[in-house]
């Protein structure tokens, strides 16, 4: 089969591809994307658990470009989904995209200056990729829990339910307390279940009123007659917002103690909020999940929480280690996800790259990897702001190289030490495999006036007109191809 041959290959049609794909097309650089699945909208698309939202704002989480107004704060899933087809749609994005072509394998040759594209559909060719294929894997963490085989009832995971199940006269345990489970939670109770919401250790829970405020309203009546730059503030302030509550919870955390005590003061007894609310750790240390209804169902007592440690299953339900036993014929695990940046091989020139700790420049570029890019943004607050700005940087990079014949960039692989930006089960499981970020500060209201300015000196670059530098992709160790895609 021919190889087809573009400028940029983009690896998936999720917020960032389209993303991607909406900078590229407007500075008239040639590129397809591969999508793997036979639909636009990555996560947003593929699942549709009971109560998938999204826990940013959705004018800030939105792209700049084409904001999208509504009068909820957060919104579905499914209206996210919907807002990422009708904008690849509208701005002619979808013509770029092939569907159910999954990538197997990329190949750089530093002799061509061109990566080799393995995919379930054929051969591709390109200058530069753009890995916008996410950053977990399909197959959700599930805990090996004892004695689950003698459990009478029923074990799933949250992700393996349908968006409106019938659970009426269910009795269902829900074991979690991150983001999925608290936005799942109130949706189960709707759907008729009886639910308590079993949580191994507590976590710092934030309650939205899902009313956008009277600043946002305005700016979204403003954008419908033409006038986009109050908008453009709001969303700067909302930045500037989740950065400092960021920082200051961080460095001072007894500050963010006193105010989480004092948000659930009129829903829960002190006695209540130290056993269920007040985790070990200090707030910001892991993300904080943000609640929609839940304040009013405890207060209800139709939600019953309960922390704890498993011990067991038994027939009727779950056993914790200080001997309390939960009746259940239904449990739900909404244990998180594993973590896989890298879903499929990368060669340069033969070599597997060995991804272990591999030095991530400004969430952006793999040490020693010519001509890749893979965008990530920080972990408290809007994804697309900083796609977005890491787009826009790219751009400035390929114009840099076209105008002065350049064949390649890259940075240097080198040792970067792993320091965690928050904390969670989901990272510290995966710490020793995933990239070390570097190069900012990972707080977008000062990264965009201070770290995304393009200077060719942080770039190694190779052509007509640059160095003829080489740097090494590879250090010995070499992982399976199945250890790689995970």
């Amino acid at each position: 089969m021919s190889k087809i041959e573009e400028t940029v290959i983009i690896v998936g049609a999720g917020l960032a591809g389209i993303c991607a794909s909406y900078y590229l097309l407007k500075n008239n650089i040639p590129h397809l994307i591969l999508e793997k699945s036979s639909q636009i909208g990555g996560i947003w698309s593929s699942m549709c658990w009971p109560g998938i939202r999204c826990d940013t704002e959705i004018i800030n989480y939105s792209y700049s470009f084409r904001p999208l107004a509504s009068q909820q704060s957060l919104v579905s899933g499914k209206t996210i989904s919907n807002y990422l087809k009708a904008t690849s749609e509208d701005l002619g994005i979808i013509d770029k995209i092939r569907f159910d072509t999954e990538v197997i394998e990329a190949r750089f040759c530093s002799a061509e200056k061109k990566w080799s594209i393995k995919t379930n559909g054929g051969y591709f060719k390109s200058q530069f990729i753009i890995n916008a294929n996410g950053y977990f894997r399909a197959k959700p963490y599930i805990p090996e829990f004892s004695g689950v085989d003698r459990f009478q009832g029923q074990v799933s995971h949250l992700f393996e339910l349908s968006a409106d199940p019938d659970l009426r006269g269910k009795s269902i345990v829900l074991i979690g307390s991150g983001a999925s489970a608290i936005s799942a939670a109130p949706a189960l109770v709707k759907a008729g279940a009886s639910l308590s919401l079993l949580q191994r250790s507590p976590s710092y829970i934030y309650e939205d009123s899902n009313r956008i405020g009277i600043f946002v309203n305005i700016a979204q009546k403003l954008l419908r007659v033409g006038f986009s730059f109050p908008i453009a503030s709001v969303n700067f302030f909302l930045q500037l917002k989740s950065d400092l509550v960021f920082v200051l919870f961080r460095k001072a955390p007894w500050i963010g103690k006193i105010f989480f005590r004092h948000h659930w003061k009129t829903t829960v007894d002190s006695e209540t909020y130290a056993e269920h609310f007040c985790p070990a750790y200090n707030p910001w240390e892991q993300r904080i999940p943000v609640a929609t209804g839940l304040k009013r169902l405890i207060r209800e007592k139709k939600i019953k929480l309960v922390t704890g440690r498993i011990d067991s299953f038994d027939e009727s339900g779950i056993v914790l280690t200080d001997g309390r036993h939960i009746s259940s014929d239904l449990c739900v695990l909404a244990t998180g996800f594993n973590l896989n940046f890298f879903k499929f091989d990368i060669f340069v020139d033969n070599e597997l790259v060995d991804s272990r700790g591999i030095n991530f420049y400004k969430g952006m570029m793999m040490g020693g990897i010519p001509n890749y890019f893979q965008p990530f943004g920080p972990p408290h607050t809007s994804f697309t702001r900083r796609v977005e700005t890491i787009s826009k940087h790219i751009v400035k990079i390929m114009s840099y190289m076209h105008r002065h014949e350049l064949d390649t960039v890259s940075i240097d692989r080198k040792k970067i030490a792993q320091v965690p930006r928050i904390t969670p089960n989901y990272i510290m499981r995966n710490l020793e495999a995933l990239p070390a970020i570097y190069g900012s500060l990972e707080l977008p209201s000062i990264d965009n006036l201070c770290y995304y300015h393009f200077r060719p000196a942080d770039y190694l670059f190779s052509g007509d007109a640059g160095t003829k530098t080489k740097t090494p992709a590879v250090r010995g160790y070499r992982a399976s191809p199945s250890e790689n895609r995970g």
